[in-house]
Protein backbone atom coordinates (compact mmCIF):
# COMPACT_ATOMS: atom_id res chain seq x y z
CA UNK A 1 0.00 0.00 0.00
CA UNK A 2 1.58 3.47 -1.12
CA UNK A 3 1.84 5.83 1.48
CA UNK A 4 -0.21 9.24 1.68
CA UNK A 5 2.27 11.72 1.39
CA UNK A 6 1.62 15.82 1.74
CA UNK A 7 3.75 19.00 2.58
CA UNK A 8 4.97 21.06 5.47
CA UNK A 9 7.65 24.04 5.94
CA UNK A 10 9.91 23.39 8.64
CA UNK A 11 12.76 26.14 9.96
CA UNK A 12 16.20 24.66 9.52
CA UNK A 13 17.69 26.90 12.24
CA UNK A 14 17.70 30.26 13.44
CA UNK A 15 17.76 33.20 10.99
CA UNK A 16 17.51 29.96 8.26
CA UNK A 17 15.50 29.19 5.69
CA UNK A 18 11.85 27.13 5.72
CA UNK A 19 12.71 24.48 3.79
CA UNK A 20 9.03 22.47 2.16
CA UNK A 21 9.35 18.85 2.60
CA UNK A 22 6.79 15.96 1.89
CA UNK A 23 6.39 14.01 4.44
CA UNK A 24 4.11 10.83 5.24
CA UNK A 25 -0.03 11.64 6.26
CA UNK A 26 -0.70 9.92 9.55
CA UNK A 27 -3.82 7.92 10.85
CA UNK A 28 -5.13 9.76 13.18
CA UNK A 29 -4.50 7.26 16.46
CA UNK A 30 -7.21 7.31 19.33
CA UNK A 31 -7.95 10.90 20.80
CA UNK A 32 -6.39 12.50 17.81
CA UNK A 33 -8.14 14.95 14.81
CA UNK A 34 -5.83 15.46 11.52
CA UNK A 35 -6.96 18.99 10.27
CA UNK A 36 -6.90 20.16 6.31
CA UNK A 37 -5.47 23.55 6.58
CA UNK A 38 -7.42 25.87 4.95
CA UNK A 39 -5.63 29.09 6.29
CA UNK A 40 -2.80 30.12 8.03
CA UNK A 41 -2.20 33.59 9.35
CA UNK A 42 1.32 34.61 8.40
CA UNK A 43 2.06 36.57 11.85
CA UNK A 44 5.08 38.91 12.91
CA UNK A 45 5.36 36.60 15.94
CA UNK A 46 7.07 33.70 13.51
CA UNK A 47 9.51 36.81 11.55
CA UNK A 48 10.74 37.03 15.82
CA UNK A 49 11.23 33.51 15.86
CA UNK A 50 12.39 33.10 12.03
CA UNK A 51 15.10 36.01 13.34
CA UNK A 52 16.09 35.03 16.47
CA UNK A 53 19.71 35.02 17.60
CA UNK A 54 19.13 32.28 20.03
CA UNK A 55 18.69 28.61 20.08
CA UNK A 56 15.36 28.87 21.75
CA UNK A 57 13.98 24.93 20.05
CA UNK A 58 15.32 21.58 19.03
CA UNK A 59 15.60 22.59 14.99
CA UNK A 60 13.74 22.38 12.87
CA UNK A 61 10.83 23.79 14.01
CA UNK A 62 7.07 23.90 12.50
CA UNK A 63 5.88 27.66 12.51
CA UNK A 64 2.68 28.91 11.47
CA UNK A 65 -0.20 29.18 14.39
CA UNK A 66 -3.14 31.13 13.36
CA UNK A 67 -4.88 27.87 11.81
CA UNK A 68 -8.28 27.39 10.60
CA UNK A 69 -9.09 23.90 8.74
CA UNK A 70 -11.66 21.30 8.35
CA UNK A 71 -11.60 17.91 9.96
CA UNK A 72 -10.07 15.53 7.27
CA UNK A 73 -10.40 12.26 10.16
CA UNK A 74 -11.21 11.58 13.66
CA UNK A 75 -9.56 9.33 15.58
CA UNK A 76 -10.88 7.06 18.15
CA UNK A 77 -12.69 9.08 21.03
CA UNK A 78 -13.32 11.81 19.03
CA UNK A 79 -16.88 13.10 19.03
CA UNK A 80 -17.14 16.63 19.91
CA UNK A 81 -15.16 19.37 20.47
CA UNK A 82 -13.76 21.52 23.26
CA UNK A 83 -17.07 23.05 24.52
CA UNK A 84 -18.85 19.91 23.51
CA UNK A 85 -20.14 20.28 20.04
CA UNK A 86 -20.89 17.22 18.25
CA UNK A 87 -17.91 16.29 15.51
CA UNK A 88 -17.81 14.78 12.12
CA UNK A 89 -15.63 14.71 9.12
CA UNK A 90 -15.91 18.17 7.49
CA UNK A 91 -16.58 20.47 10.18
CA UNK A 92 -14.67 23.42 10.72
CA UNK A 93 -12.34 24.13 13.52
CA UNK A 94 -9.79 26.39 14.97
CA UNK A 95 -6.86 24.72 17.16
CA UNK A 96 -5.62 26.38 20.23
CA UNK A 97 -1.93 26.92 19.27
CA UNK A 98 -0.40 26.63 23.00
CA UNK A 99 -1.05 23.27 25.01
CA UNK A 100 -1.28 23.57 28.19
CA UNK A 101 -0.38 20.87 30.83
CA UNK A 102 -3.97 21.43 33.14
CA UNK A 103 -1.60 20.14 36.01
CA UNK A 104 0.95 23.19 37.47
CA UNK A 105 0.43 25.68 39.63
CA UNK A 106 -0.53 28.31 37.04
CA UNK A 107 -3.23 26.05 35.33
CA UNK A 108 -4.92 24.66 38.23
CA UNK A 109 -4.10 27.47 41.48
CA UNK A 110 -3.22 30.90 39.28
CA UNK A 111 -5.68 29.99 37.03
CA UNK A 112 -3.56 31.29 34.38
CA UNK A 113 -2.87 28.84 32.12
CA UNK A 114 -1.07 31.00 29.69
CA UNK A 115 1.40 30.92 32.17
CA UNK A 116 2.26 27.40 31.94
CA UNK A 117 5.59 25.85 32.96
CA UNK A 118 5.13 23.12 30.64
CA UNK A 119 3.43 24.13 27.49
CA UNK A 120 3.74 23.35 24.06
CA UNK A 121 2.58 24.96 20.68
CA UNK A 122 1.25 24.11 17.45
CA UNK A 123 3.47 26.07 15.31
CA UNK A 124 6.91 26.08 17.60
CA UNK A 125 7.12 21.84 17.95
CA UNK A 126 10.77 20.86 18.03
CA UNK A 127 12.27 18.18 15.48
CA UNK A 128 9.50 19.05 13.46
CA UNK A 129 11.08 16.85 10.45
CA UNK A 130 10.46 13.88 12.58
CA UNK A 131 7.19 12.01 13.71
CA UNK A 132 4.38 13.37 14.21
CA UNK A 133 5.03 15.59 11.43
CA UNK A 134 2.05 18.54 10.61
CA UNK A 135 2.88 20.27 13.65
CA UNK A 136 2.67 23.65 12.68
CA UNK A 137 0.23 25.44 10.36
CA UNK A 138 2.36 26.52 7.31
CA UNK A 139 1.43 23.31 5.33
CA UNK A 140 -1.65 21.01 4.05
CA UNK A 141 -2.68 19.31 7.49
CA UNK A 142 -1.91 19.79 10.90
CA UNK A 143 -1.95 16.93 13.33
CA UNK A 144 -3.60 17.01 16.52
CA UNK A 145 -2.05 14.70 18.67
CA UNK A 146 -1.32 15.76 21.67
CA UNK A 147 -3.67 14.60 24.66
CA UNK A 148 -4.01 18.32 26.16
CA UNK A 149 -5.23 20.07 22.72
CA UNK A 150 -7.73 22.11 22.70
CA UNK A 151 -9.73 22.86 19.43
CA UNK A 152 -13.39 24.61 18.74
CA UNK A 153 -15.75 23.99 16.61
CA UNK A 154 -17.13 26.91 14.01
CA UNK A 155 -19.33 28.27 11.56
CA UNK A 156 -17.54 31.16 10.33
CA UNK A 157 -16.10 31.36 6.72
CA UNK A 158 -12.57 30.22 6.76
CA UNK A 159 -11.22 34.03 6.11
CA UNK A 160 -13.16 35.21 9.42
CA UNK A 161 -12.08 31.76 11.35
CA UNK A 162 -8.24 32.39 10.24
CA UNK A 163 -8.86 35.54 12.59
CA UNK A 164 -9.52 33.59 15.91
CA UNK A 165 -6.11 33.45 17.16
CA UNK A 166 -5.56 37.01 16.97
CA UNK A 167 -8.45 37.92 18.46
CA UNK A 168 -8.40 35.60 21.19
CA UNK A 169 -5.26 37.47 21.83
CA UNK A 170 -7.90 41.15 21.94
CA UNK A 171 -10.32 38.87 24.09
CA UNK A 172 -7.82 38.46 27.06
CA UNK A 173 -6.86 42.17 26.69
CA UNK A 174 -10.34 43.12 26.57
CA UNK A 175 -11.14 40.73 30.00
CA UNK A 176 -8.37 43.40 31.82
CA UNK A 177 -9.65 46.50 30.41
CA UNK A 178 -13.00 46.49 31.66
CA UNK A 179 -14.47 48.88 29.20
CA UNK A 180 -17.49 50.62 30.48
CA UNK A 181 -20.24 53.26 28.97
CA UNK A 182 -19.30 56.52 28.42
CA UNK A 183 -15.28 55.18 27.87
CA UNK A 184 -13.04 56.71 25.81
CA UNK A 185 -10.32 53.97 24.19
CA UNK A 186 -6.96 54.45 22.76
CA UNK A 187 -5.61 51.84 20.55
CA UNK A 188 -1.93 52.12 20.00
CA UNK A 189 -0.87 50.88 16.67
CA UNK A 190 -2.31 50.18 13.90
CA UNK A 191 -1.69 46.40 13.05
CA UNK A 192 -4.04 43.50 12.68
CA UNK A 193 -4.19 42.57 16.49
CA UNK A 194 -4.29 46.98 16.96
CA UNK A 195 -7.09 46.69 14.25
CA UNK A 196 -8.89 44.16 15.72
CA UNK A 197 -8.39 45.81 18.94
CA UNK A 198 -10.27 49.18 17.90
CA UNK A 199 -13.15 46.81 16.56
CA UNK A 200 -13.68 44.42 19.95
CA UNK A 201 -13.67 47.96 21.90
CA UNK A 202 -16.29 48.99 19.89
CA UNK A 203 -18.57 46.25 20.51
CA UNK A 204 -17.69 45.94 24.00
CA UNK A 205 -19.12 49.47 24.79
CA UNK A 206 -16.40 52.14 24.16
CA UNK A 207 -18.49 55.12 23.24
CA UNK A 208 -15.65 56.67 21.79
CA UNK A 209 -12.30 54.50 20.09
CA UNK A 210 -9.63 56.77 19.31
CA UNK A 211 -6.66 54.39 17.13
CA UNK A 212 -3.44 55.67 16.56
CA UNK A 213 -0.82 54.51 13.69
CA UNK A 214 2.79 55.99 12.62
CA UNK A 215 2.41 56.02 9.13
CA UNK A 216 0.54 53.61 7.64
CA UNK A 217 -2.57 55.63 6.20
CA UNK A 218 -4.14 52.20 4.97
CA UNK A 219 -4.23 50.71 7.68
CA UNK A 220 -5.66 53.79 9.39
CA UNK A 221 -8.45 53.67 7.13
CA UNK A 222 -9.21 50.49 7.82
CA UNK A 223 -9.05 51.42 11.46
CA UNK A 224 -12.04 53.62 10.54
CA UNK A 225 -13.86 51.02 8.87
CA UNK A 226 -13.46 48.72 11.97
CA UNK A 227 -15.07 51.68 14.18
CA UNK A 228 -12.60 54.14 15.44
CA UNK A 229 -14.25 56.92 15.72
CA UNK A 230 -10.83 59.39 15.54
CA UNK A 231 -7.60 58.38 13.46
CA UNK A 232 -4.48 59.87 14.47
CA UNK A 233 -0.97 59.31 12.80
CA UNK A 234 1.82 60.63 13.57
CA UNK A 235 3.28 61.68 9.89
CA UNK A 236 0.59 64.19 10.45
CA UNK A 237 1.01 64.79 14.38
CA UNK A 238 4.87 64.05 14.75
CA UNK A 239 5.66 65.24 18.26
CA UNK A 240 4.33 63.04 21.34
CA UNK A 241 2.97 66.06 22.93
CA UNK A 242 1.03 67.26 20.93
CA UNK A 243 -0.48 63.55 20.06
CA UNK A 244 -1.13 63.37 24.03
CA UNK A 245 -2.65 67.06 23.80
CA UNK A 246 -4.95 65.68 21.21
CA UNK A 247 -5.94 62.56 22.66
CA UNK A 248 -7.08 64.55 25.88
CA UNK A 249 -8.73 67.42 23.88
CA UNK A 250 -10.80 64.49 22.06
CA UNK A 251 -11.81 62.52 25.34
CA UNK A 252 -15.10 62.55 26.33
CA UNK A 253 -14.25 63.17 30.02
CA UNK A 254 -11.48 65.84 28.71
CA UNK A 255 -8.76 64.30 31.09
CA UNK A 256 -7.74 61.69 28.75
CA UNK A 257 -8.56 58.06 27.41
CA UNK A 258 -9.94 55.76 30.07
CA UNK A 259 -8.09 52.58 28.54
CA UNK A 260 -5.16 52.70 26.86
CA UNK A 261 -4.32 49.67 25.05
CA UNK A 262 -0.80 48.98 22.90
CA UNK A 263 -0.58 46.81 20.18
CA UNK A 264 3.08 48.30 19.47
CA UNK A 265 5.90 45.98 19.75
CA UNK A 266 8.26 48.73 20.87
CA UNK A 267 9.36 50.09 24.21
CA UNK A 268 8.81 53.45 22.87
CA UNK A 269 5.32 52.07 21.65
CA UNK A 270 4.86 51.60 25.57
CA UNK A 271 6.16 54.20 26.81
CA UNK A 272 3.94 56.57 24.15
CA UNK A 273 0.71 54.43 25.95
CA UNK A 274 1.43 56.04 29.36
CA UNK A 275 1.14 59.72 27.89
CA UNK A 276 -2.27 59.46 26.84
CA UNK A 277 -4.14 57.42 29.58
CA UNK A 278 -6.23 59.69 32.16
CA UNK A 279 -5.38 59.74 35.94
CA UNK A 280 -6.51 56.27 37.66
CA UNK A 281 -7.12 55.32 34.07
CA UNK A 282 -6.17 51.52 32.63
CA UNK A 283 -3.10 51.23 30.53
CA UNK A 284 -3.30 47.22 29.12
CA UNK A 285 0.05 46.54 27.47
CA UNK A 286 -0.21 43.36 24.82
CA UNK A 287 2.46 44.79 21.82
CA UNK A 288 5.56 43.77 23.32
CA UNK A 289 5.34 40.12 23.32
CA UNK A 290 9.06 40.06 22.62
CA UNK A 291 11.81 41.71 23.83
CA UNK A 292 12.10 45.44 22.23
CA UNK A 293 14.54 46.53 24.24
CA UNK A 294 14.00 48.90 27.70
CA UNK A 295 12.70 52.56 28.49
CA UNK A 296 12.57 55.14 31.10
CA UNK A 297 10.21 54.67 33.47
CA UNK A 298 9.59 56.99 37.06
CA UNK A 299 7.49 54.92 39.08
CA UNK A 300 6.34 58.69 40.80
CA UNK A 301 5.45 60.44 37.94
CA UNK A 302 4.25 57.26 35.50
CA UNK A 303 2.53 54.93 38.38
CA UNK A 304 1.80 56.39 41.41
CA UNK A 305 1.09 60.13 41.21
CA UNK A 306 -1.37 59.00 37.94
CA UNK A 307 -2.84 56.32 40.55
CA UNK A 308 -2.94 53.45 37.09
CA UNK A 309 -3.57 50.55 36.41
CA UNK A 310 -0.56 48.87 34.65
CA UNK A 311 -1.82 45.52 32.96
CA UNK A 312 0.72 43.18 30.94
CA UNK A 313 -1.28 40.57 28.77
CA UNK A 314 0.38 37.94 27.80
CA UNK A 315 -0.74 35.29 24.87
CA UNK A 316 -4.05 33.63 25.26
CA UNK A 317 -6.07 30.37 26.40
CA UNK A 318 -8.89 28.60 25.68
CA UNK A 319 -11.75 30.71 27.46
CA UNK A 320 -10.30 33.68 24.86
CA UNK A 321 -11.04 31.73 22.24
CA UNK A 322 -14.54 30.53 23.02
CA UNK A 323 -15.28 33.81 23.57
CA UNK A 324 -13.82 35.32 20.21
CA UNK A 325 -16.29 32.34 18.14
CA UNK A 326 -19.23 34.95 18.25
CA UNK A 327 -16.91 38.24 17.76
CA UNK A 328 -14.98 37.12 14.65
CA UNK A 329 -18.15 35.70 13.23
CA UNK A 330 -19.88 39.64 13.80
CA UNK A 331 -20.62 40.83 10.48
CA UNK A 332 -20.17 44.22 12.13
CA UNK A 333 -16.86 43.85 12.00
CA UNK A 334 -15.12 43.86 8.05
CA UNK A 335 -12.70 41.40 8.97
CA UNK A 336 -11.85 39.93 5.54
CA UNK A 337 -10.84 43.89 4.69
CA UNK A 338 -7.64 43.41 6.97
CA UNK A 339 -6.75 40.62 4.18
CA UNK A 340 -4.58 42.52 2.07
CA UNK A 341 -2.33 38.97 1.07
CA UNK A 342 -3.31 35.67 -0.05
CA UNK A 343 -0.34 33.41 -0.60
CA UNK A 344 0.37 29.90 -2.25
CA UNK A 345 2.87 27.66 0.02
CA UNK A 346 5.89 28.82 -1.75
CA UNK A 347 6.11 32.53 -1.08
CA UNK A 348 6.42 32.35 2.34
CA UNK A 349 9.47 33.16 2.94
CA UNK A 350 9.71 35.91 0.40
CA UNK A 351 6.18 36.97 2.38
CA UNK A 352 7.64 37.08 5.87
CA UNK A 353 11.13 38.73 4.32
CA UNK A 354 9.06 41.83 3.39
CA UNK A 355 6.99 41.59 7.07
CA UNK A 356 10.70 41.99 8.63
CA UNK A 357 11.86 44.58 6.08
CA UNK A 358 8.17 46.51 6.35
CA UNK A 359 8.64 46.25 2.17
CA UNK A 360 5.17 46.16 0.08
CA UNK A 361 4.34 42.42 -1.01
CA UNK A 362 3.22 42.93 -5.19
CA UNK A 363 3.07 46.30 -4.96
CA UNK A 364 0.94 46.37 -1.60
CA UNK A 365 1.11 48.06 1.92
CA UNK A 366 1.02 44.52 3.91
CA UNK A 367 -2.01 44.54 6.95
CA UNK A 368 -2.68 40.67 6.94
CA UNK A 369 -0.89 37.91 4.55
CA UNK A 370 -2.84 34.36 4.94
CA UNK A 371 -0.97 31.34 3.28
CA UNK A 372 -3.73 29.29 1.18
CA UNK A 373 -2.17 25.67 0.62
CA UNK A 374 -4.68 24.64 -1.68
CA UNK A 375 -3.32 27.34 -4.26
Amino acid sequence: MTERTARSYVLDKPKGTFVLGDYEVPDPAPGSVLMKIELCGVCGTDVHTWQSEVETFEYPVSLGHEIVGTVEALGKGVATDYIGKPLKEGDRIGVIPAIHCHKCYFCTIAKTPEKCIDWKTYGTWPNADKKPYFTGGYGDYLYIHDPNSVFVKMDASPERGVFLEPMAIVVHSMLHAKIEPGDTVVVNGAGPIGLLTVGHAKIAGASKVIAIGRKNRLRLGLAEKMGADVTVCHTDVPEQKDRADFVFENSLNGYGADVVINTVGTAAGFAQSLDYVRDSGTVVEVGNFVDSGTMEFNPCKHLLEKGIKLIGSFDNEAEHYVRGLPIIADERLPLLDIITHTIPMGRLQESLTAIKDGTKLDGKEIVKIVLDPTL
